[in-house]
């Protein structure tokens, strides 16, 4: 078995420098949030992209200057399941010792920065995954490297349709210095639905570990990354990666650019000669703003209660309209079948592609902080969410045309088969609770 460390990441002067920040209150959501610094000390700073440009903003380029960094916002519109790609993007320069963040005009939209070098991670085309590690191997040119530390596990998006090996969307080689390679990969292993049955959904990981891989002599360190809490950066950086994590060198650091984070480290970490996995805690110098956290998480809240509404109010509709009931305050059905009312649970993108409304998944991904009031809110209406797409009455309505109302009743034995947010029964129907 391989040695594992596990430590912080030692900060010079990180207890007795002082503070050198702008008005920020940082919040207290993500651990090692509020520490102080000195400028040039490495670490993650949060960038306020989503103050100045909009919370569809994302971290798109990055690039070093004297004491600060010039950075390249993409803002991408997106309406129902499309997406207008922004022929134009930002350009500020973020200064790392203040927290201050300031424009420098526009530029145009251009495909980002990638890794071209000789170091590949290759992923066999096995799928679906089942939410399982994939396997892995390290090629250097035309010979193998050194084997991927298996405790550092790497996971796959079963895309359908597929266009890639499942490994390839969640795992990418950012940039290399040396023997060092710099990886970013995603996480968590599991989708946020409670369960176990949803083995091929996608669309929820984020890029929530960055790893230095020493070709040589097959050592690793691990770092975290802290979770971004705008919709703009979920929804760009979860697969299918219209945004992927940015990277540039700066003398003996890199500095990684992912969602509404800036990461600093040493370019060539040192690890332990004895030790196969190294994991550090690297600080976070810049926290963002805690009522920037606090707006952003109630609006999470807000569109995960209306996604269960919505979901609700669909399945009210389809079985009253079965009955034959009307119901004041719940649509005929016929209104959803002619398209003038959507309902997110009613599109089969669950069973024929394994994805759910990226708006959905945001708001069941939100960083809160564990057991919060906020945490709980999001469990509980996530258990909802589970319950709606699992039911048989939902797949019934999602195939509405493919079984005849009287085998539907049948079925349920002429009964409402499910109880449904925000609706009680009366005799044989669904009815808004007053």
């Amino acid at each position: 078995m391989g040695v594992v460390l596990a430590c912080a990441l030692s900060v010079s002067g990180c207890a007795t420098a002082p503070s050198e920040t702008t008005s920020i209150t940082p919040s207290t959501g993500q651990e090692g949030q509020g520490t102080s610094v000195s400028h040039g000390e490495m670490g993650w700073y949060f960038v306020p992209i989503a103050s100045m440009y909009g919370d569809m903003a994302v971290i798109a380029g990055i690039r070093p200057g004297k004491g600060r960094l010039k950075l390249w916002i993409r803002d991408d519109r997106f309406q129902g399941e499309g997406v207008t790609f922004a022929k134009t993007w930002d350009v500020a320069w973020f200064t790392p010792a203040t927290g201050v963040l300031t424009r420098a005009g526009t530029m145009p939209s251009r495909a980002q920065s990638r890794y071209d070098g000789s170091v590949q991670l290759v992923f066999p085309y096995q799928w679906p995954t089942g939410g399982h590690p994939v396997k892995v191997s390290v090629r250097m040119g035309t010979r193998p490297g050194p084997p991927w530390p298996a405790a550092i596990p790497m996971y796959g998006s079963d895309m359908t349709p597929a266009s890639f090996a499942p490994g390839a969307w969640d795992n990418l080689i950012l940039g290399q210095v040396g023997d060092w390679v710099w990886v970013a990969l995603k996480g968590p292993q599991s989708p946020p639905l409670p369960g176990g049955t949803f083995a091929t959904l996608w669309g929820y990981r984020t890029w929530d570990r960055l790893v230095a891989f020493n070709t040589k002599t097959g050592q690793a360190v691990q770092y975290a990354i802290p979770r971004s809490y705008s919709i703009g950066s979920f929804i760009e950086m979860v697969t299918p990666n219209l945004t992927v994590p940015t990277f540039a060198v700066q003398g003996d650091r890199v500095n990684l650019g992912v969602g509404e984070w800036i990461g600093s480290f040493p370019a060539k970490p040192a690890i332990p000669a004895h030790a196969d996995v190294l994991r550090l805690q690297a600080p976070i110098i810049h926290g963002p703003d805690s009522a920037y956290v606090e707006s952003t998480g109630q609006a999470a809240l807000d569109a995960l209660n209306l996604d269960v509404e919505l979901a609700a109010q669909s399945l009210a509709s389809y079985w009253d309209s079965l009955v034959g009931v009307s119901v004041p305050g719940v649509p005929p059905f016929s209104e959803y079948r002619t398209g003038k009312r959507f309902a997110w649970n009613l599109y089969p993108t669950l069973v024929n592609h394994g994805s759910l409304p990226p708006d959905l998944l945001w708001s069941l991904m939100f960083p809160y902080p564990a057991k919060s009031s906020a945490d709980a809110e999001r469990n509980a209406l996530a258990g909802e969410i589970a319950a709606i797409i699992q039911s048989p009455l939902d797949w019934d309505a999602e195939n509405m045309g493919a079984i005849s109302a009287q085998a539907v009743l049948a079925r349920f034995h002429h009964h409402p088969p499910m109880a449904l947010p925000g609706y009680v029964v009366r005799g044989d129907a669904y009815w808004p609770k007053a």
